[in-house]
């Protein structure tokens, strides 16, 4: 647990140098038939569906579907580029202490220097190929277990211990890659991207609400054995929730009631606007009334949440989705709150979150656990989604499409999404 006063979202900052769909023998002839006549239809067609909250002008289409040739074919195809993930919970990182990771398909070295400093650079030593995180870091540079090469937390080679004293060589051509690495409100985030300036990286991801509030924080993570984009999809699903998350403090199928919620387009994503819970969930029945919630979304692949009361933050949440290769994605959540949350009783209110946020991701664990085994041994053709329900599933891959576009072609990110309102049973 860690407790902070959380400054602007940006706080430390090292800087760094330049299914395929296959078939399913039961549902081929309805997927067939279904495919050949929603394969003629283009994205604007399906973008102007979706806008006009309807699936009007999509000849074929079922009533409250979207058709998806277009949006659910890219599934595990791509990651979102030239943006921060998610890397380890800052308070998990010692000064003076280095950890391995895999993020993104590459090797990764996350550490914290003997100032404080976070940095990243790519776990491997260029001249023999193995991890420089097995070897010793004394809080400036990270010693090769093969050989002794050194390397300062920039990647760059600072000595070659084998070299005679009349044996000149500039080690300093000698780097191994190193990432921009940004520590915010306890959390650490490591660039994957083109940018070579700081002037040109994105806004790091961060838990709203807190800005100015002294807070406890916790960090759970989990491994679900899927591609992000199915990770993503389920993370910002609503129709779920009283199917997989039934628990006795919470709620059931049997409260599900209909709701409208306005969202909006913000940032790299979107924002569900301020509004109050759901009441028929134990959890806020007991905080009271009074409190209000506001939802959002932002790329590569992270929900953020916080409730108030009377506008002071008390509970404030990230997920974080992090790819660790093509089949496997780290999960991270980070649960923050304030002193004044439940003031009487403070000593167990993070057993309490712990509890909670643990049973909730254990449910999602087991249902990724689960489609990964069907979509890995099957491959099912997967031929829609429900609107509304299942709108911010198709933005999901509208603002990855055009945030790929924008940063690789160096203009500005224009987000696709209109201000609408969703309706959906949960």
């Amino acid at each position: 647990m860690m407790t902070s006063t959380a400054p602007h979202p940006d706080q430390t900052s090292t800087p760094a140098r330049a299914a395929n769909p296959g078939s399913d023998p039961e549902t081929d002839q309805i997927a067939d038939e279904t495919i050949e006549t929603i394969d003629a239809f283009a994205d604007s067609a399906m973008i102007a569906a979706v806008e006009k909250n309807s699936t009007a002008g999509l000849p074929g289409s079922i009533a409250g579907a979207i058709n998806n040739s277009e949006w659910q074919s890219p599934y595990g195809k791509s990651m979102t580029k030239n943006i921060w993930y998610f890397a380890v919970a800052g308070d998990s990182l010692k000064r003076g202490q280095i950890v391995s990771k895999v993020m993104v398909n590459e090797p990764v070295l996350v550490g914290r220097d003997s100032e404080g400093k976070v940095f990243a650079m790519r776990d491997i030593c260029p001249h023999q190929a193995v991890k420089l995180s097995a070897g010793h870091f004394d809080g400036k540079e990270v010693e090769c277990p093969f050989h002794g090469w050194r390397f300062d937390t920039a990647g760059v080679c600072t000595d070659v211990p084998s070299l005679c004293a009349d044996q000149k060589m500039n080690t300093k051509k000698i780097c191994t890659r190193s990432f921009f690495c940004r520590e915010v409100l306890g959390s650490v985030w490591v660039y994957f991207g083109n940018a070579t300036d700081e002037k040109d990286l994105p806004e790091v991801p961060y838990a709203p609400g807190l800005d100015g509030c002294t807070y406890h924080k916790a960090t759970t993570t989990l491994l679900l054995p899927t591609h992000i984009d199915y990770a993503v999809a389920a993370l910002i699903d609503t129709a779920h929730v009283p199917f997989v998350h039934k628990s006795w403090w919470w709620r059931s199928r049997h409260s599900m009631k209909e709701k409208a919620k306005t969202y909006v387009p913000s940032g790299s994503g979107w924002t569900m606007v301020k509004h109050k819970p759901s009441q028929h969930s134990m959890v806020f029945k007991m905080i009271g009334k009074y409190i209000e919630t506001e939802i959002s979304f932002r790329l590569p692949g992270c929900r953020r949440e916080y409730l108030s009361i009377h506008d002071k933050t008390i509970l404030a949440g990230i997920t974080t989705l992090t790819p660790i290769d093509d089949t496997h994605t780290e999960l991270n959540h980070t649960t923050y709150w304030t002193p004044a949350l439940l003031r009487p009783f403070r000593p167990v209110v993070k057993p309490i979150v712990d509890y909670f946020v643990t049973t909730f991701l254990t449910q999602d664990q087991d249902l990724a656990v689960m489609q990964s085994e069907i979509l890995g041994k099957y491959k099912p053709r997967l031929i829609m989604t429900i609107k509304d329900a299942g709108t911010p599933g198709h933005w999901y891959f509208l603002l990855k499409k055009e945030w790929n576009d924008a940063t690789e072609k160096g203009r500005a990110f224009k987000n696709p999404i209109k201000e609408t309102i969703l309706r959906w049973r949960t």
